[in-house]
C-alpha cells in the first residue's frame, strides 16, 4: 500500500505498478505505510515487547520467559505460532512451554451462540442471578480436558449457588462454637483427635493431593468436582453432624479444615473464600498471598478412616430403612450393636443414626458389620399388615382377570404369560410379608 501527498491511498503488488498508477493520477511523490506490521505479527512481538526489549531490562529478565498461555484452538497458527517463533528469534527462548487450549462455549443442544438463535447468554446475567463465585465454580465444573465442547448448562450455576450456601452456613455454625476458635488454626496432637477426626483429616490429605494434581494438569473440572464432594458431602454433611457431640478438638478441627477448603477453592471462588479465610483463624493479610497447603502437614490415619466408612455403611442402611417406612424423625430406629464397639464409635452411630442403641450377642469377626437395623415393631406390624392387604388385593384382581376365559382367549399369549408371571411375584412377596407378620406377631406372643 502505497500513499499520496493527501493521502491518496494506491494498492499494488509493486512498487513499480504502484507509480504507474498514481502517474496516471497526475502523482509523483509516494511514501509507504510507517506502520508496516500486520495485527499478528505485531502481536507475536508481545510476550517481550511490552516487557522493555529490546533493552536488556530487568522486567525482562524477571518475566521473559513466563509459564502458561491460555487461548483458544482457533488462532494457535495466527498468534501462539507466532510468538514461538518470534520469542526464539528475538530473545533466544520460548515465551512459555505449556499452552492451554480452553474449550468453546456451545449451548445445551451443542449449537453456537449467537443471536439469530436467540441462545446468547451474558455471564453479567448469572453473576446476578447466582453471584460471581457460583457462575465460576458452575462453568469451571463443566470443563473437561477430553472436550474441546462445553455444552453450557445453567443448572450447575444454581448447584454453585447451593454449595456456596453450604460452605457459608458452615462457616457461621463453626464460628458459632461455644468453646471459641482457637488461635493459630493449627491441629491438636494426633493422640487427641477422635474416629470423625482421624476420618475427615485423612479425606482432606487426600483431596488436597487430588485438587493440586487436578489443578496442576489443567483438570479444572476434576479439581471443582472433588472440593464439591468432599467440602459438602464429607464435611458439611458428616464431620458436621458429627460435631455435635462436644469433643476436646472440634473447634480446632473444624476450623483447620475450612481453613482448608477455603484456600484450595480460592482460584475458583475468590470471593466468598476471602471472606471465609478472614473470619477463621489465618496468618497474613489477605488469602491471595496464603500458602497452598500441604498434604504432609496433614495427618493420615487409614484404619480409622476405614472404620468410619463401616460406620457410615450401617448408618447409610438405617436411613434406607427410614425412607422405605416413612419414619418421621420423632421415631427412632434401634440398632443392635455386639460387644466390641468402642463407646466414641456407637455414639456416633446413635447420632448419625437418629436410632437408640441395644446390645446384641457377640459376634465373630468385625462387630461393626454385624450391628443390625431394627425399626420399632408396633410400626412394622401395621407397615406389614397394610402391605399384605395390598398385595391380597393385587392377587385376587389378577387371579379374577386370569380367570376370565373372555380375556384368556383373546388376549395374546405374551400378555396373557406377563398376567401370570404378575400374579406369581405378588404371590410370592405376599407370603414373604405375611411370614414377617407372622414373626413379628409370635414374637409378641413370646
Amino acid at each position: 500500500m502505497w500513499y499520496g501527498p493527501n493521502d491518496e491511498v494506491f494498492v499494488a503488488e509493486t512498487e513499480e505498478a504502484a507509480r504507474a498508477e498514481a502517474a496516471a493520477a497526475g502523482i509523483s511523490e509516494l511514501r509507504r505505510d510507517s506502520d508496516t506490521l500486520d495485527t499478528w505479527f505485531s502481536s507475536g512481538l508481545w510476550p517481550f515487547s511490552i516487557l522493555g526489549w529490546p533493552e536488556a531490562t530487568p522486567e525482562l529478565a524477571h518475566w521473559y520467559p513466563n509459564q502458561v498461555l491460555i487461548t483458544g484452538r482457533e488462532i494457535i497458527f495466527l498468534w501462539v505460532a507466532r510468538m514461538m517463533m518470534l520469542g526464539l528469534h528475538f530473545v533466544g527462548d520460548v515465551p512459555f512451554r505449556t499452552v492451554f487450549i480452553a474449550p468453546l462455549v456451545f449451548d445445551l443442544q451443542g449449537r453456537k451462540m449467537s443471536k439469530s438463535l436467540g441462545n446468547v447468554i451474558d455471564p453479567m446475567d448469572l453473576v446476578e442471578k447466582y453471584g460471581a463465585d457460583a457462575f465460576r465454580l458452575g462453568i469451571v465444573r463443566q470443563m473437561r480436558l477430553e472436550s474441546q465442547e462445553l455444552r453450557f448448562d445453567e443448572r450447575f450455576c444454581e448447584k454453585a449457588r447451593d454449595f456456596n450456601n453450604k460452605m457459608w452456613n458452615a462457616l457461621r455454625y463453626v464460628l458459632g462454637l461455644p468453646e471459641g476458635l482457637p488461635r493459630g488454626g493449627t491441629l491438636p496432637p494426633a493422640r487427641d483427635l477422635g474416629l470423625a477426626d482421624r476420618w475427615i483429616l485423612t479425606g482432606l490429605h487426600r483431596t488436597i493431593d487430588a485438587v493440586t494434581a487436578a489443578l496442576e494438569n489443567f483438570e479444572f473440572g476434576v479439581a471443582a468436582d472433588t472440593l464439591l464432594d468432599f467440602a459438602w458431602y464429607e464435611y458439611c454433611d458428616w464431620y458436621l453432624e458429627a460435631t455435635k457431640v462436644p469433643t476436646p478438638t472440634r473447634a480446632a478441627v473444624l476450623s483447620y479444615v475450612l481453613n482448608t477448603v477455603a484456600r484450595l477453592l480460592h482460584p475458583i471462588a475468590p470471593f466468598v473464600t476471602e471472606e471465609m479465610w478472614q473470619a477463621l483463624p489465618h496468618d497474613g493479610a489477605t488469602i491471595v498471598t496464603a500458602s497452598w497447603p500441604d498434604s504432609s502437614e496433614v495427618p493420615v490415619d487409614d484404619e480409622a478412616a476405614a472404620r468410619y466408612e463401616r460406620l457410615r455403611t450401617v448408618v447409610g442402611k438405617a436411613r434406607e430403612m427410614r425412607a422405605e417406612l416413612g419414619l418421621p424423625p420423632r421415631e427412632k430406629l434401634t440398632l443392635e450393636v455386639p460387644p466390641g464397639v468402642d463407646e466414641e464409635t456407637r455414639t456416633l452411630l446413635g447420632l448419625h443414626a437418629g436410632a437408640t442403641l441395644a446390645d446384641a450377642a457377640p459376634v465373630d469377626g468385625d462387630p461393626l458389620a454385624a450391628v443390625t437395623v431394627r425399626a420399632p415393631r408396633a410400626l412394622l406390624q401395621a407397615r406389614y399388615a397394610k402391605e399384605a392387604e395390598r398385595l391380597d388385593g393385587e392377587v385376587a384382581r389378577l387371579e379374577k382377570k386370569l380367570g376370565n376365559e373372555g380375556f384368556t382367549s383373546k388376549a395374546s399369549p405374551d400378555v396373557v404369560a406377563k398376567e401370570r408371571e404378575k400374579l406369581a411375584n405378588y404371590a410370592s412377596e405376599r407370603e414373604r410379608v405375611r411370614a414377617a407378620l407372622s414373626a413379628l406377631n409370635a414374637e409378641d406372643r413370646g
